[in-house]
């Protein structure tokens, strides 16, 4: 059974949502606190009071203009009728949600179906390779539609995919600030910098990509493909050995690795080992090497024989493997 309390804290919420002109939520407040005030045992001065409080809610939310549009001729509250008004409102909030849920479907589908007309025209004259004539009902749509979600990113991607880079970075670009949680964007745009063969700007792309979702085997190929364009040889040839540490028959990165290794660390060379590592190795392998000016070999004695140092000469400087690297394929 329905206390005193609960009834007024339902009224005070339904005067509240009134004062905000939330109509639905007023009379689904106001119902609540018409049904309960019909089932509970409240009598005398308790009972009056919460009477005056209903009335004043009920005037309040007829004042309302969606519900003069709804009941043209007002509804009256009447002392003892408590639980069939509660009805009748409640029958009226959900006649009214029924069709505001109806009409937004409807718009949805409209707006589904514009887009769609819009987008199909504007790819239309893609493939005719008339970009001027695509980019008016590109723009069109993603004016009319700022907050359709993918719409920047699908309307990018499809320049850059029809061999217009340069007019899709635009959108791929306001698709990343819209929402720099989606990885599509990102990847049609690295796309569309490596077709226009502007390597700085893919390399920080792929840095944006790498730090928002993390490397992949695919994205490794493309970021030594790019170093490698830029000439960048030992970061091209660090980023085709981490693609091989993910996939070891990845035939990219294996041709770009084994043309770069033996420039760079010569017969050393481990196809899959980073730079890093083998500097480490070869480091490694010279300090556990034989001592300087000394052999061995086997005489008639079968003992062990010290040879005579060979003619001092001033060794020529060689010069640092980096700036040496010529790479003449």
């Amino acid at each position: 059974m329905s206390s005193p309390k609960s009834i007024k804290e339902n009224i005070a919420r339904a005067k509240a949502y009134g004062q905000r002109k939330d109509y639905m939520r007023c009379l689904h407040a106001l119902s609540l606190s018409l049904d309960e005030l019909s089932s509970s045992q409240v009598f005398g001065r308790e009972k009056f009071e919460i009477g005056i409080l209903i009335d004043e809610v009920f005037r309040q939310l007829l004042s309302m203009e969606e519900l003069k549009r709804v009941l043209p001729r007002g509804l009256k509250y009447t002392k003892g009728q408590e639980k069939k008004l509660a009805a009748v409102l409640m029958k009226i909030h959900d006649t009214i949600k029924n069709a505001l849920e109806k009409a937004a479907v409807e718009k949805v589908r409209k707006q589904k179906n514009q887009i769609d007309k819009f987008i199909l025209s504007g790819q239309k004259f893609l493939m005719e390779k008339n970009v001027k004539e695509a980019k008016k009902y590109f723009r069109k749509i993603t004016e009319a539609f700022p907050d359709e979600r993918g719409l920047l990113q699908d309307v990018g991607g499809r320049l850059v995919k029809s061999g217009f880079p340069s007019d899709g970075v635009e959108y791929l670009e306001r698709a990343i600030e819209k929402t720099p949680s989606d990885s599509r964007p990102y990847i049609s745009l690295l796309l569309a910098y490596e077709m226009m063969t502007e390597q700085e700007n893919a390399l920080e792309v792929i840095k944006d990509i790498v730090r928002r979702f993390g490397a992949n085997e695919s994205i490794y190929v493309r970021q030594a493909k790019l170093f490698f364009a830029k000439r960048m040889y030992t970061e091209a040839y660090d980023a085709a050995a981490a693609a091989l540490k993910v996939n070891p028959l990845n035939r990219d990165a294996k041709k770009i690795s084994d043309k770069l290794g033996p420039k760079i660390f010569g017969r050393g060379y481990t196809p899959g080992a980073s730079a890093g590592e083998m500097k480490a190795a070869k480091s490694s392998g010279g300090a556990n090497g034989k001592k300087k000016g000394v052999s061995f070999s086997l005489d008639g004695s079968g003992g062990a024989k010290k040879s005579k140092p060979a003619n001092k000469k001033t060794a020529a400087k060689k010069p640092n493997a980096a700036k040496a690297i010529k790479l003449d394929f």
